[in-house]
């Protein structure tokens, strides 16, 4: 009896210590899980990252819609590296593992440098990430959530959308213009500089062809003896539009003369959709009947 009872006891503390040497061997995978990401963030290295997230990842970053799966993340990440060159550290505060599932709670720092301004951005807060025991033993995030401490928006929320490509009017959604029977906008963009090139064709006309280059977040003045002009660009809260005010002031006649211009320039549909709204604020006298234009014009991406 003595001898099934030291047995047992044996077993037991053999069972005892597997158990704290699993769970130890869990928790120290989970720090290398840190040291990896970090070391991805800093490489920029979006495949890398994707390695450790399940392929239903769920993220919820603030002052942003949540997201799911990889290929969503995978867009994600590269908007991220695309304008910032960003280096992220992770400190932790709670670590826990039970059984298949873990969690990590940790305060973590962010320094980031958009690359086409050079700009610099310090940031911190608080993240919390929850784990999956894959089925090769490997822990995977299935959920993602932080805030920060110091910043009303996330660093990622303030990435522009991007506007870069060929856009094709939509004439039966769009204001009627006399006479033209297409229109095409080529934009290219550089963070927050965007270059537009619009073609309209004419009916019995040749095209008439524009190009205009703006510095969102800027203002252009030029002055001459006989006029003066300003133009002003910002972004949306959202960064998802931007609006461009134009302003002519001359002398005609003696008399001063004030042509303005707001143009909004929004991406919507999941950027497949690009909506330019016009307000003109023409001068007395303009050959149109009423001093103010509202033209609304619907571009589908190509």
């Amino acid at each position: 009896m003595k001898k099934i009872i030291l047995s047992v006891i044996v077993l037991l503390l053999v069972e005892a210590c597997q158990t704290i040497n699993q769970h130890s061997k869990d928790m120290n995978a989970i720090r290398r899980w840190i040291m990896n990401y970090e070391e991805a963030i800093r490489k920029t290295d979006s495949e890398h990252l994707l390695s450790f997230v399940s392929d239903d990842v769920v993220y919820l970053p603030p002052n942003q819609p949540s997201f799911s799966g990889k290929e969503n993340l995978r867009k994600w990440f590269l908007e991220y590296f695309n304008y910032y060159s960003p280096s992220e550290n992770l400190h932790i505060r709670t670590l826990g593992v039970n059984g298949d599932c873990a969690f990590l709670i940790c305060d973590y720092s962010i320094s980031a440098r958009e690359n086409n301004s050079g700009k610099e951005f310090h940031d911190n807060g608080k993240l919390i990430n929850l784990f999956k025991r894959s089925f090769n033993g490997e822990w995977k995030i299935t959920y993602s959530i932080w805030n920060s401490n110091t910043r009303i928006y996330d660093l990622h929320s303030q990435i522009p959308a991007d506007f870069s490509g060929t856009w094709k009017l939509d004439l039966n959604r769009s204001t009627i213009m006399q006479n033209i029977f297409s229109s095409t906008i080529v934009i290219v963009q550089k963070g927050n500089d965007i270059s537009i090139n619009r073609t309209h064709e004419i009916k019995d006309k040749k095209p008439l062809i524009s190009s205009f280059n703006y510095k969102i977040g800027s203002e252009v003045k030029n002055n001459s003896k006989t006029e003066s002009s300003n133009i002003s660009s910002f972004w949306s809260i959202d960064k998802q539009s931007f609006t461009v005010i134009e302003t002519l002031l001359s002398v005609k006649n003696g008399t001063k003369q004030e042509y303005k211009r707001t143009t909004v320039y929004s991406i919507t549909a999941k950027g497949e959709t690009l909506s330019v709204i016009s307000d003109d604020i023409l001068p007395e006298g303009s050959l149109t009947q009423m001093n103010d234009r509202h033209i609304e014009m619907i571009f589908n991406k190509l």
